[in-house]
């Protein structure tokens, strides 16, 4: 039999543990959101050889229209390409030209490279701007576009792909070797790391997210709509947590908002318009929530953009 010292301490114990479950910070149950979406990869549409896209709506916790690309990064002859330098270049001052994520996919085929779908990137700055205008800005994170070094690193997540091809998700300083990096496109932070969904706030807002598998071999591009009656948003644990599920161990939570778009090049006799949104932004940075209004999708001038081409 437990002596009164001992059934005390037993009982003190218990206690201190039903504290302890009750009290658990409210990142913790954030960090493994409760989303039931199931990405059934055999049922994907294909874009072209090796590039699938999958559209998944939810109803619980709350609307939520996610779109999802998953690229076999091992097919052959797949190109990877951001935004580059603009003219009068001036590091940390004008870097780029902003430009909407269809404006980017039309410019580059009719530069002869033949991008087939493409995503928006990383924040930039000043902002707020007018949300259309295509004015120099300054990207807020490392960005490499065709070897040449177009925003220096300053310690955020980056995709980076190697000259050989090989593509990893990585933090790197100012001071880091880039001579070997063909393209770099960084975001905010991870919301996915070890294959753990990041602890972050609560906010809703539409996302977009870049995820990479343990190996490497597979690239995630992911959109979660918002500010809008069929899809409020989400929260940045949540876009870790369907990373996750989509297949990725690391992934980065990029510039979101109004600036959330993806979108594809479909070439066929019944297209007359080739270049298609596959998500519903909201690049004005109005809100659709309340249903007083009905959504008007518009598109916002990105920092930078990425794209993968096929030949």
């Amino acid at each position: 039999m437990l002596t009164g010292l001992a059934c005390f301490r037993w009982w003190w114990s218990f206690c201190l543990l039903l504290i302890a479950v009750s009290a658990q910070p409210s990142w913790l149950s954030a960090q493994q959101p409760n989303l039931d979406a199931q990405f059934q990869w055999q049922e994907a549409e294909t874009l072209h050889t090796g590039i699938e896209h999958l559209t998944i709506k939810l109803t619980e916790p709350r609307r939520m229209v996610i779109h999802c690309v998953r690229v076999d990064t091992t097919t052959p002859n797949l190109t990877y390409h951001t935004t580059g330098r603009i003219t009068q270049w001036r590091s940390g001052e004008k870097e780029t030209r902003r430009q909407t994520v269809r404006d980017f996919i039309r410019d580059a085929r009719a530069r002869g490279v033949p991008v087939v779908v493409a995503i928006n990137g990383d924040s930039f700055s000043p902002w707020p701007a007018p949300y259309a205008a295509q004015d120099p800005t300054d990207l807020n994170g490392l960005a490499v576009s065709e070897g040449t070094l177009v925003s220096p690193a300053v310690g955020t997540p980056s995709l980076i792909i190697t000259k050989d091809g090989s593509l990893r998700i990585d933090k790197l300083t100012e001071d880091a070797d880039l001579s070997n990096i063909q393209l770099a496109i960084s975001g905010f932070a991870l919301c996915l790391s070890q294959g753990q969904a990041q602890p972050s706030g609560r906010d809703l807002h539409p996302r977009t997210g870049f995820g990479l598998s343990q190996d490497g071999t597979q690239l995630f591009l992911m959109t979660i709509d918002g500010r809008q009656p069929e899809s409020r948003g989400a929260t940045v644990p949540e876009l870790g947590h369907l990373l996750l599920k989509a297949g990725a161990f690391t992934g980065i939570n990029m510039d979101g908002g109004g600036s959330t778009t993806l979108a594809v090049w479909r070439q066929s006799p019944e297209e007359d318009q080739p270049c298609k949104l596959l998500n519903l932004p909201v690049g004005s940075g109005k809100s659709y929530t309340d249903g007083a209004e009905p959504l008007s999708p518009t598109e916002r001038a990105n920092g930078n953009n990425f794209g993968i081409a096929v030949p």
